[in-house]
């Protein structure tokens, strides 16, 4: 068990435990239990019971320090709820949201706050950095550092050492002998760029590099458990909201409500993935094909649920069947996927994870209509199943929420 990790996980727990007393103590509406000081202070035992396991669980995960603390606050919401309905006490789960809310937003400001004070590391490089990665590297606190061979003592002044995996000149090979004399940290400029950009060079994947049994990670179990229990704990606002979309379904182009069609899910086995009809009854006539800008086949109220992804909610049935992930690459269709498999290299690695409602790909890079962009968001998609963990699973859930604000990436 990792000693700083522990410790500052256990320390902003207890700080949240404060803030959650001093909270009950103002009597502030949401975090005071009704039933007496008895039901009180029974439900509050068992909410630190919770928090102590929660800090337990986030530890035996393979995550980061910055993972572990993400997942510590979820973990203890799971295991206090549990608790609360083992003892007869269900309809007090709801309390815990405002709670574990809270504490969840807290720990990714601290999380900021901490990366912002984190000192400038300085990267030694020996050919200068891609223009593209510039603007990335400021945002990260990194400042590459130009080596040349007349300055062999420059290894002194930096932090860690960058190199190329198909460069083998002289001066890599001497810079590599100092930075091992010297235990300098060495960085792949491959892994540096993917970290960088999100996205991971499809030049560099091949069978030999990639493979189903490197992207298998001790988070898997832990995502398919959030899957089924976030969705049924928003079930009481879907199933409302489902019911006013169908409506104005309905209304605007009558039946049938919902699309069926046929994707591509995990391990490459098809499966029948719904959402809302946005298209006229006739739109596949000729055949699968992506939506353009401004498609004749999209209604006017199509148009608006696609902006805001209201006709994607009927896909949380796929995802309790176990066909879909919340957040994953985005299943294609079956046509699609058989083009793309002949086209792109490797493209059939992507169905080595459940596809997702949302994903990494889709708040990144938007909606793509062509071979070229498809080839791009196998990038994205390669990033995220290779870099599968709760701390990037938060991230696309805030730019998803983001990207139903603003309607980017809709056609």
């Amino acid at each position: 068990m990792d000693r700083s990790s522990f410790g500052w996980d256990l320390l902003m727990f207890c700080g949240v435990a404060l803030l959650f007393w001093l909270l009950q103590a103002a009597a502030i509406p949401g975090f005071v239990v009704p039933g007496g000081a008895e039901s009180q202070a029974l439900l509050t035992r068992l909410w630190l019971v919770a928090g102590v396991l929660g800090v337990l669980l986030s530890q035996r995960s393979t995550l980061s320090e910055a993972g572990s603390a993400y997942l510590l606050p979820v973990a203890a919401f799971g295991v206090a709820a549990a608790l609360f309905a083992a003892v007869g006490y269900s309809q007090q789960i709801a309390l815990l949201i405002p709670v574990h809310l809270l504490w969840l937003v807290l720990t990714i400001v601290v999380q900021q706050v901490l990366q912002r004070r984190r000192p400038e590391v300085r990267l030694g490089m020996l050919a200068a950095p891609d223009p593209e990665l510039l603007p990335h590297l400021h945002a990260e606190r990194l400042k590459p550092v130009l080596l040349s061979a007349q300055e062999p003592g420059a290894l002194q002044e930096v932090d860690a050492l960058v190199v190329r995996s198909e460069q083998h000149s002289a001066l890599q090979q001497r810079a590599l002998e100092h930075a091992q004399l010297m235990n300098l940290p060495v960085i792949s400029s491959r892994l540096l760029e993917e970290e960088l950009t999100g996205r991971v060079s499809l030049n560099d994947v091949d069978e030999t590099w990639i493979t189903p049994a490197a992207f298998q990670t001790g988070y898997l179990p832990w995502k398919r458990f959030f899957d089924v229990f976030f969705t049924l704990l928003a079930l009481p606002v879907l199933l409302p909201l489902m019911a006013v979309v169908a409506a104005v379904v309905y209304f605007n182009s009558g039946r049938p409500i919902l699309f069926w069609q046929e994707r591509v899910g995990r391990g490459g086995q098809p499966f029948q993935l719904v959402k809302f009809r946005t298209m006229t009854r006739d739109s596949e006539r000729s055949g699968p094909a992506f939506a353009k800008q401004g498609d004749q086949r999209i209604t006017p109220v199509g148009a608006f649920l696609r902006k805001f992804r209201l006709d994607e909610l009927p896909q949380f049935w796929n995802v309790l069947r176990g066909e879909m992930s919340i957040i994953g690459p985005r299943p294609e269709q079956w046509a699609f996927t058989v083009e793309f498999e002949e086209s792109i290299p490797m493209y059939a690695s992507r169905h080595w994870v459940r596809p997702g409602i949302t994903g990494w790909a889709q708040v990144t890079q938007g909606y793509t209509d062509s071979v070229g962009q498809i080839t791009e968001k196998l990038r994205y998609d390669f990033y995220y199943v290779k870099n599968c963990s709760l701390a990037l699973d938060l991230q696309i859930v805030w730019k998803t929420v983001m990207t139903i604000l603003t309607g980017f990436g809709s056609r």
